[in-house]
């Protein structure tokens, strides 16, 4: 079997990158987006030179740079950039998949004897369509699996292309941080580091034995053979028309007052929100292949992460597991909140999900009849009728400010008919006499 051909497109600072395309007098600036949000959500090449990430909030983002031009995110542009994006990959090859709005894999394998040329020369063909057509630039990387493939496209940004021949793979791994690597989380890096590895080289280098007498998990021996040039993660490939496209994100947030310190509460919120946008995502049928975590304080600030999930899952335990490590680093002791929120992203059809070589999809697919039987209970019953004991907190909180509300109101209407009695006793009183 001929070694495969994968390419991975990645937009350059895309949210921003397409607002400078639709407005030219952006050229050059630095264009920060996310203003209705009060943080970035992207920002340009020139705003990242002058220090501005998209974990910053608008007020630091003044702070450090008074003249940055920041507008509101477009979600609606985006994703028609996103559909031009995927349709001119598709012009060259069917098999492309539509990762996030601002990235695309597409096999290429077979192309080289239909075009006549050699794999990097239709990479460059494919990438020069799509800059010439959009007017942004991407990174671009070529590899035989899609790990590596996309090792390739963050090598030279902006506007970058690397082809990682297997041949070659070592030299790009050796120095590569086993975080830099897609999928690999701090947890993931934690325990990689315990056991001596601090590349994505030392990784590939281990004995399959090695694995198995670790008992580490299966998405981790996935990503022993990717980045041995073995192809694991297949595409998805579904092409998502206008009428049966999956809504681009699940957004759940709750606010709650008064603001708390109390970490275990404040995970507790955000559990309660994976759990609700998990069940609204089964509802629909979609699973997330990535996330965004948000807590909120009470001044206003907001600490934000995207997380790009091994697997995509509507799971809620699943993702609790991977969003664990990342809240322990945003929370802030004796920081007074007020909201958490779960976004997710990347959203496929349970439909076109793949099967990878461990059974992992197997796996999420039997714990979905389970989960599927538990929304069925609560929408029996009433909303988290059943739920995550990591939930508890927030819903016990729920149930004491109902019962507050409820003794607050029948305390006004007592109230009210007592001043209307007070009112018709004088005169009852008047009438007698």
């Amino acid at each position: 079997m001929s070694e495969r051909a994968i390419l991975h497109f990645d937009g350059d600072s895309f949210f921003a990158s397409v607002e400078v395309a639709l407005n030219h007098k952006l050229r050059g600036l630095p264009v920060v987006t996310g203003a209705e949000r009060g943080a970035a959500t992207s920002a340009s090449y020139e705003a990242k030179k002058l220090g501005i990430t998209r974990s910053m909030t608008m007020k630091q983002i003044k702070e450090l740079c008074p003249n940055v031009v920041v507008v509101n995110s477009d979600y609606r542009a985006y994703a028609i950039y996103a559909h031009r994006m995927y349709r001119i990959a598709r012009r060259f090859t069917p098999h492309v998949e539509e990762y996030s709005v601002d990235e695309c894999f597409a096999d290429i394998t077979g192309l080289d004897k239909k075009y006549g040329v050699s794999y990097p020369e239709i990479a460059l063909m494919i990438k020069a369509a799509l800059e010439r057509s959009l007017g942004i630039t991407f990174g671009v990387g070529l590899a035989a699996t899609k790990t590596l493939a996309k090792v390739g496209s963050k090598y030279r940004k902006p506007a970058g292309f690397t082809y990682i021949p297997n041949t070659e793979r070592r030299k790009y791994l050796e120095t590569l941080p086993i975080g830099s690597v897609w999928g690999v989380g701090p947890a993931t890096v934690l325990q990689f580091n315990k056991l001596g590895i601090n590349t994505a080289l030392q990784l590939a280098d281990k004995p399959r034995e090695w694995f198995l007498a670790q008992h580490l998990h299966k998405h981790h021996r996935a990503l022993w053979y990717e980045l041995n040039g073995i192809l694991v993660n297949e595409l998805s490939t579904q092409e998502f028309g206008d009428a049966e496209e999956p809504q681009a994100s699940i957004i759940k947030t709750r606010t709650f007052s008064p603001p708390s310190t109390k970490k275990d509460f404040l995970y507790s919120q955000l559990a309660k929100n994976i759990e609700r946008a998990c069940e609204k995502a089964r509802a629909s049928g979609v699973r997330p292949r990535a996330i965004t975590v948000m807590l909120k304080t009470q001044s206003f600030l907001y600490g934000r992460v995207e997380v790009d999930l091994p697997v995509a899952t509507a799971d809620p335990r699943d993702i609790l597991r991977i969003v664990k490590p990342y809240f322990e680093k945003l929370y802030r002791s004796n920081t007074e909140y007020r909201a958490t929120g779960i976004t997710l992203r990347s959203l496929v059809y349970e439909s076109s999900f793949t099967h990878d070589l461990f059974g992992e999809a197997g796996r999420t697919n039997r714990n979905l009849a389970v989960l599927n039987s538990i929304d069925e209970l609560n929408h029996r019953y009433g909303t988290q009728t059943v739920y995550m004991g990591a939930s508890m907190q927030a819903v016990n909180y729920r149930e004491r400010n109902r019962a507050s509300k409820k003794a607050a109101k029948r305390k006004v209407l007592i109230s009210s008919e007592f001043k209307r009695k007070s009112i018709d006793i004088p005169f009852l009183g008047a009438a007698r006499a």
